[in-house]
């Protein structure tokens, strides 16, 4: 299956969605937490309907409003569980993503194939935050994190002056 072909009440590899929510390519409802709806209306992990319908990793499954309310709440949050942010290790984080052996989506392998030139540079960068070793997209030659997250921790860092 390509990406944009009909699956379902969906496109392959396209998550639709609009004013009302993001559309079920299981069922053609909408909703605006789709992951939660896959699990409950279909016995589906949000990992499984992603794979099920090419859907990038990375896509979140909740429309805009909602996903800006987790994030409001996570960021509340955080400051209470220091052992969590002390124990926090990215590096670890992406060893194990990398270890468990679970690929691109079909969708993204689809489109890494479709952008000739586009790959990974052949060079190995080291974070210079965590430390972690990366092979940087070929349109990001100067970057100089594994992730945003480690990009702003050391934007916080300076300007704290640690």
């Amino acid at each position: 299956m390509n990406v944009g072909d009909r699956d379902g009440h969906g496109r392959f590899g396209v998550l639709d969605e609009d004013a009302d929510g993001l559309l079920c390519h299981e069922c053609g409802r909408r909703f605006t937490h789709l992951g939660l709806h896959a699990w409950k209306g279909h016995g589906m992990t949000a990992d499984a309907y992603r794979q099920a319908h090419g859907l990038a990793r990375s896509r979140g499954l909740v429309d805009g409003p909602t996903r800006q309310t987790i994030a409001d709440n996570a960021r509340r949050g955080l400051p209470g569980k220091a052992r969590f942010v002390a124990a926090r290790d990215p590096a670890a984080a992406s060893a194990a993503r990398l270890s468990s052996g679970v690929g691109m989506s079909p969708a993204g392998l689809a489109a890494s194939r479709s952008r000739p030139g586009r790959g990974r540079l052949g060079t190995v960068v080291v974070c210079e935050w965590c430390g972690v070793e990366f092979c940087p997209l070929a349109g990001a030659r100067k970057r100089r994190f594994c992730s945003r997250s480690c990009a702003s921790r050391a934007t916080r860092a300076r300007g704290s002056g640690r």
